[in-house]
């Protein structure tokens, strides 16, 4: 399938792209099925830019509505998905009470993830945890960020992070464009999720060290107030 595109002189062909490269309409990174320049210029668009729908509904509020836009340079608002800068493709939310903007590419075709045999991360609106690959729950501070979640709430990816990861393993050459590329995510998935238990094993060890530290400093205090009460039970709780 071929298109032509305003902004370029050569015709477009929908093909899989060899590596990853960096989209003509939103300057966003893009993988897989693609428009690709037909005489081998630069120039790439996300298969989402090269086709847009005009409108979309927004995936977790069924009266919101969004509305494709080519804003052109110096937008200056988040992507409600990825947190990125918006700066030329876009959907915009019609709303009058809230404004609502995003990349067309961070409209995910993907709704669940299969990390593992009887573990499926769902889409949702933000990371009920920490985002297993970024260790931080939200994006930053004002954009909390669309999140792949865990059933039970506790493996979470960031939408952006998936993508990290995906151009991530497709540069050392985990995989090739005609693969389906949220497969690498599979791949990645037990390394994050035993960084994850690991952390928490060490967390665990702290916790006696900091409990030991504190009776000790509780035993300290009550010997220079002379409280022998006090000071009892301190030292019950420092020698165990």
């Amino acid at each position: 399938m071929e298109i032509c595109f305003a902004s370029h002189s050569h015709k477009l062909e929908l093909k899989y792209a060899d590596t990853p490269y960096y989209c003509s309409g939103c300057d966003q990174l893009g993988f897989g099925l693609s428009y690709i320049c037909s005489k081998g210029c630069n120039f790439f668009l996300h298969e989402q830019c090269g086709k847009p729908q005009t409108t979309i509904d927004y995936p977790f509020s069924k009266k919101c509505v969004l509305k494709f836009r080519d804003g052109g340079p110096g937008i200056d608002s988040p992507c409600d998905a990825c947190g990125k800068k918006i700066k030329r493709f876009h959907y915009r939310c019609m709303c009058s009470f809230v404004k609502r903007h995003l990349h067309p590419f961070c409209l995910p075709g993907e709704k669940t993830l299969d990390v593992v045999n009887g573990l499926t991360l769902h889409l949702q609106k933000a990371a009920t945890s920490n985002c297993l690959h970024c260790g931080n729950k939200d994006i930053w501070s004002k954009i909390r960020g669309w999140a792949y979640v865990s059933s039970c709430g506790t493996y979470n990816y960031h939408v952006s992070c998936v993508k990290e990861i995906i151009n991530k393993n497709w540069t050392n050459g985990f995989f090739t464009g005609k693969n389906d590329p949220f497969q690498t995510v599979k791949l990645q998935f037990p390394e994050d999720m035993d960084k994850m238990n690991q952390k928490i094993v060490e967390r665990k060890r702290k916790i006696p060290k900091r409990k030991h530290a504190e009776a000790l400093l509780g035993i300290l205090l009550n010997v220079f107030t002379g409280n022998p009460v006090g000071l009892i039970g301190a030292a019950q709780t420092y020698f165990g």
